[in-house]
């Protein structure tokens, strides 16, 4: 094991005394010791100032694949190819917990409050343990293949997860479920990582190369590529301004990670992303541009005015407005009045809508109302020649022709060259007693219709009208029903 100083590069000191290769190292919170596993089935703590190993830790019969200091640095976890994970007290080298529901365990790691343990194994699936029972308290499956590393973030409330099938999946810790799942790599992803705030992610893979990735946009940031090799590990700095990788072509590199200019580089690659979805955006503020911004703010009004004529939340839709004038000065409009006008609009839809379906029920009347409250909530709203018609056409069949009228002419009005919409009116002249306005509807519905049985019956019909009887009757009218 080789300890460095990252400002010169050098290494500091070099600590023998495994027998074997060294698979994993985890300082202490305070810096003061380190602890590695190894395939020699031990742990060995060592003291840092000296170089100096204070405790053999022995009890695993296979090889020791991960170990990590709880936050307070009285305890130790390590996972094993035996299949267990073992729980160490740091002052007396004993065991205080043997957990054991893994196939061969890769990854371990302690939560910030140092309450819970993460394990990940060749099983596909991690577990979240409870220190203080050593009971398994939920078990995440979603990976197809073995997991590798895993990572918690500094609140605890998320865990990074990197596997074999090439995939880093966030999940939510509360719920057990996935938030994200992060596609990027080419192969393998070995190692993961949370900087500090919890905002990016690092991550290490077989395809040689390490991604830092955005959480709140599941975006990859900045792709680094320098190793030959499967790079295998990886750490943020405390401050999260550097990253440190160890790769199988046996070097580490130190990255001098940028983040206002890696993040100005994400904004422009993700560009698109982000004025699609400006409350990203609005969590970015590096990503701010002004061009941006006024973009965002075209995006959040058509958000606010269909939130508003959905009718799921005026709320909302008020927020969207105003961020939207905060972004876009040359917006002039009262939020509020805003979104009650869309919130109106959808009403009206919705009552057109509803109209459209009760008249076919024989609920003529009630069809009426509706329409008229639609042009009352939406005095601009626009009804169309086929709105108007079905209100023309079920009316008339359900024997109520004289109150739809209105909507009869309002469809040819609309549509005059439409024989259909002619026939469905002239339906409706025939039953109030408008004969030759019948005959000249029929008439035109025929010079545009090649159905011959519809053709002949509506030349008897109009064979009728001309000698002053009404064809319409109430077996037609069932006919017509059918038709």
């Amino acid at each position: 094991i080789k300890i460095w100083d990252i400002a010169t590069g050098k290494a500091l000191a070099t600590l023998n005394g495994h027998s074997s290769e060294v698979k994993s190292v985890a300082f202490s919170s305070d810096g003061q010791k380190l602890a590695s596993g190894s395939t020699d089935n031990t742990i060995k703590i060592w003291d840092i100032a000296t170089g100096k190993a204070l405790a053999t830790l022995n009890g695993h019969n296979s090889w020791v694949t991960s170990v990590a200091f709880s936050p307070d640095g009285q305890k130790l976890a390590s996972g094993s190819d035996d299949k267990t994970i073992k729980i160490w007290d740091i002052t007396t080298g004993k065991a205080l917990a043997i957990l054991n529901r893994h196939i061969p365990v890769n990854s371990v790691a302690f939560s910030s409050d140092g309450q819970k343990l993460a394990s990940s194994s060749v099983d596909n699936t991690i577990k979240i343990w409870d220190i203080a029972t050593g009971k398994v308290i939920k078990t995440l499956s979603g990976h197809s293949s073995m997991v590798n590393s895993v990572a918690f973030s500094s609140d605890g409330q998320k865990l990074a997860s990197g596997s074999n099938d090439n995939t880093i999946k966030i999940w939510d810790i509360a719920t057990g479920k996935v938030i994200k799942t992060l596609s990027g790599h080419s192969s393998m992803v070995n190692s993961v990582v949370f900087s500090n705030d919890g905002q990016k992610l690092a991550s290490a893979s077989d395809d040689k190369t390490i991604k830092i990735w955005d959480i709140t946009t599941g975006k990859a940031i900045t792709t680094l590529s320098g190793h030959s090799s499967a790079v295998k590990s990886v750490a943020f700095s405390n401050d999260g301004q550097k990253l440190a990788s160890g790769s199988a072509d046996k070097t580490i590199k130190i990255w001098d990670l940028d983040f206002n200019n890696l993040l100005r580089s994400g904004c422009e690659l993700l560009n698109y992303y982000l004025i699609a979805h400006p409350e990203v955006l609005a969590d970015l503020p590096t990503c701010q541009t002004p061009s941006r911004l006024l973009q965002g703010a075209t995006v959040l009004v058509i958000q606010g005015e269909k939130l508003a004529q959905n009718d799921d939340d005026i709320d909302a839709a008020i927020d969207k407005f105003r961020k939207a004038q905060q972004w876009d000065s040359s917006l002039k409009f009262d939020p509020q009045v805003k979104a009650q006008e869309f919130a109106n609009k959808g009403k009206a839809k919705r009552q057109l809508a509803e109209g459209e379906k009760i008249v076919q029920e024989g609920k003529v009347k009630e069809a009426i109302a509706a329409y008229a409250d639609a042009q009352k909530l939406d005095p601009k709203i626009e009804i169309s020649a086929d709105s108007w018609n079905i209100l023309c056409s079920q009316g008339s069949l359900h024997k109520q022709a004289a109150d739809v009228m209105f909507a009869c002419n309002q469809s040819v009005k609309l549509a005059p060259d439409n024989g259909y919409i002619r026939d469905r009116r002239g339906l409706a002249r025939a039953l109030t007693g408008d004969y030759q306005g019948a005959i000249s509807d029929f008439e035109a519905y025929i010079a545009q219709i090649e159905d011959k049985d519809i053709r002949a019956r509506r030349q008897r019909w109009i064979k009728d009208l001309k000698a002053g009887k009404n064809p319409i009757t109430d077996d037609e009218l069932k006919r017509l029903q059918n038709e």
